[in-house]
């Protein structure tokens, strides 16, 4: 795995340095231990809180996928747990492996204590390697970028994106925000054999205690919508030359694929936009 050179740790802050090379190295060394922790205790967590609710369609696209596939995951972004109820999903009714990593705001889980117990517990430090919005810590996000290619070499590898980059926080969920270059940055650059599988989520939002409550008592009124699409080949995604522009138009491509996710669950499937 790609290591961080001290030229491009030195932007950072004390506690973003602490935080990176805490999760680091247990991604490094104690990466069982943390497939081990969200095979289990993140699946209980799903049970009592929306799996009871969760509907997956499209996994019929996912047969042919096994635990060495090596997966660039793309989907739309309306709560934190979205790619939880993803890798639910994943976990429970595919052959996909459970080594997962997902790159992650530095804020909060990098520059805060109380984040990086968030990423410890919630995730076994699978939300990595953080991305900085600081323009001065470019060279590090550099890092981040290649880290990632460099670990899409690994056999099971799962990354999962959000392209739009932030969270949708209200609104028309089939409207998307505007994307960021990274997802496309790391497509153009993935190696050969890596799949991009767009994902859409429906229905889950950020209050773990009400969507519990919805899990048990009203699952048929607040249902969650998981929907996959066909995996694609990284070769179909790459544009001819590279560069900001070719990364933006790539992670663009991907959006546009995780939206035709959302309009066929919103004309085919169960249409649960509520706008009040």
């Amino acid at each position: 795995m790609l290591r961080a050179t001290p030229e491009q740790l030195a932007p950072l802050s004390r506690m973003e340095r602490f935080a990176f090379r805490f999760a680091d190295v247990f991604n490094r060394r104690f990466a069982r231990l943390a497939h081990f922790w969200n095979r289990t205790f993140m699946v209980v967590v799903l049970r009592l809180t929306a799996a009871r609710r969760i509907q997956a369609f499209g996994l019929e696209r996912l047969a042919d996928l096994d635990s060495a596939d090596r997966l660039v995951m793309v989907a739309n972004h309306r709560s934190f747990f979205d790619y939880f109820t993803v890798m639910h999903v994943i976990f429970q009714s595919t052959q996909l492996s459970s080594r997962i990593l997902f790159p992650v705001r530095s804020a909060f889980f990098y520059d805060h204590p109380a984040g990086v117990a968030v990423n410890f517990v919630m995730s076994g430090m699978a939300m990595f390697p953080p991305v900085l919005r600081d323009p001065t810590k470019r060279t590090f996000n550099q890092y981040a970028v290649a880290r990632i290619v460099s670990e899409l070499e690994v056999p099971g590898r799962l990354v999962g994106f959000h392209p739009e980059g932030t969270r949708q926080r209200g609104g028309d969920p089939y409207q998307f925000l505007p994307v960021r270059p990274g997802v496309g940055e790391v497509i153009q650059h993935a190696g050969p054999g890596v799949k991009v599988l767009p994902i859409f989520v429906l229905g889950i939002d950020n209050d773990l205690l009400r969507e519990m409550y919805r899990n048990w008592f009203r699952r048929d009124e607040y249902p969650i919508d998981v929907v996959f699409g066909d995996p694609l080949d990284v070769d179909e995604l790459r544009r001819e030359t590279d560069g900001p522009e070719a990364h933006l138009a790539i992670a663009n491509h991907c959006a546009d694929l995780v939206a035709e996710l959302g309009e066929h669950q919103r004309t085919h499937g169960r249409a649960v936009y509520r706008p009040d």
